[in-house]
């Protein structure tokens, strides 16, 4: 393996995965942060694999060339493995409570919010 390529992959590894996924088993996402996550990801990809936005290369092609997966890729495997871990734990643990919890009374007016769950 390269030491330059190297040197590059284990700074985006461990700069932005780190900065972009802290927590993130617990989001609620909507389509718009989706697409800045993405946009943001694109902005530190494209230099490191050293082309310009002007060189019109696609996402998915850069990802290929550096041979690294996409951050959203990644937070929908941490959240996965986060639903595992709370399949696993007892009942009494909190976060398995407010998995299961389901509020009473009425609902506002409007569209309803985005639920962790119905994002798996």
């Amino acid at each position: 393996m390269n030491y330059y390529y190297y040197y590059y992959y284990y700074y985006y590894y461990y700069t932005s995965f780190t900065y972009f996924l802290y927590g993130s088993e617990n989001w609620t996402l909507t389509t718009l942060q989706r697409r800045r996550i993405e946009a943001a990801e694109m902005k530190i990809t494209i230099p490191l694999a050293g082309y310009t936005l002007y060189d019109h290369k696609t996402n998915d092609y850069i990802r290929r060339e550096l041979r690294i997966t996409g951050i959203l890729d990644k937070l929908d495997e941490y959240r996965r493995n986060w639903l595992s871990h709370l399949q696993r734990m007892p009942q009494n643990r909190i976060s398995l409570k407010s998995y299961h919890y389901r509020p009473q009374g009425r609902r506002t007016i409007g569209r309803p919010k985005k639920r962790w769950r119905e994002q798996l």
